[in-house]
C-alpha cells in the first residue's frame, strides 16, 4: 500500500509542467513572428512540449484566428495584461506550480527554456 501511495506522489511531482505566459501585440510584425516561432519550436520539440505549458495573450483587436501547439488567447480588454502586469511586449512571465520563477523581456524563441531551466 505504502508502495502504491509513494507511487502516485511520484507522478504527480513528474506530471507538473511549468508554464510559459507571453504577452505581445501581433499588429507588430516582429512580435507576430515571433510567436510563430514559438509556435514551430513547440512543435519540433515534443520534449519541451512534454515539459512546458504555453499560453500567448495578444492584445492586438484585429488579429487573426491562430492554431497551434500554444494556446493563443486575444486579449483586447487587456484582463490578462492586467492580472499579470507585464513591463512591456513582448513579454514572458514563467510559472511553476502557479508560483512566479521569471519575468523578463521576450526577444527570441530560445528564452523558453529559461521555464524549464534545460537551456
Amino acid at each position: 500500500m505504502r508502495w502504491l501511495i509513494l507511487l502516485l506522489f511520484w507522478s504527480q511531482l513528474l506530471a507538473a509542467q511549468s508554464q510559459a505566459v507571453i504577452f505581445i501585440d501581433s499588429s507588430q510584425p516582429l512580435q507576430a513572428r515571433l510567436v510563430a516561432d514559438v509556435n514551430k519550436m513547440l512543435f519540433f520539440s515534443p520534449t519541451l512540449r512534454a515539459d512546458l505549458s504555453v499560453q500567448v495573450f495578444d492584445i492586438n483587436k484585429q488579429s487573426f484566428p491562430f492554431s497551434g501547439t500554444l494556446r493563443y488567447v486575444r486579449d483586447s480588454a487587456g484582463k490578462a495584461i492586467s492580472q499579470y502586469r507585464p513591463q512591456g511586449l513582448p513579454y514572458l512571465i514563467c510559472l511553476n506550480e502557479k508560483t512566479e520563477q521569471l519575468r523578463i523581456a521576450l526577444k527570441n524563441k530560445e528564452q523558453l527554456c529559461l521555464c524549464v531551466k534545460k537551456c
